[in-house]
């Protein structure tokens, strides 16, 4: 979820400024001028990156593979059986949804998972809805 995101960029940002020396009564840093120096990115941008990746690679695998079918079972039993009772839990299939919503794209049948299968082909397209502001 967002909020474990958040505290996973703190904590990196928290050892990131321990190994460049930067302690707080002495040194301030912004995040953004920290993650300059350190020629690096957030670990939630970057973790939704390898789930946008990891998406790819399953929309473009063989239809037979267990990647694939559990794809398939997913959106059958969003669009077709009722939810469980309780608390929403957070799984990959519902993150992928969000993600897809981010980017404009919806998954709520066969269909649709036809057309991202398609938009998933053209590799450099896809690499490109890697970067949206999610």
């Amino acid at each position: 979820t967002q909020k474990e995101l958040n505290k996973l960029d703190v904590t990196h940002r928290n050892h990131l400024r321990q190994i460049i020396g930067m302690q707080w009564p002495k040194a301030v840093i912004s995040n953004i001028a920290l993650y300059k120096r350190c020629e690096l990115t957030p670990l939630s941008e970057r973790i939704g990156g390898a789930r946008w990746r990891m998406l790819g690679h399953i929309l473009r695998s063989d239809d037979n593979t267990p990647a694939q079918l559990a794809l398939h079972f997913a959106v059958n039993a969003d669009a077709t059986m009722k939810g469980r009772v309780g608390r929403h839990q957070n799984n990959l299939f519902r993150m992928l949804k969000s993600d897809l919503v981010a980017r404009k794209i919806k998954l709520k049948n066969i269909d649709d998972l036809y057309y991202l299968k398609n938009l998933a082909s053209d590799r450099s397209g896809w690499k490109r809805m890697q970067h949206f502001p999610v």
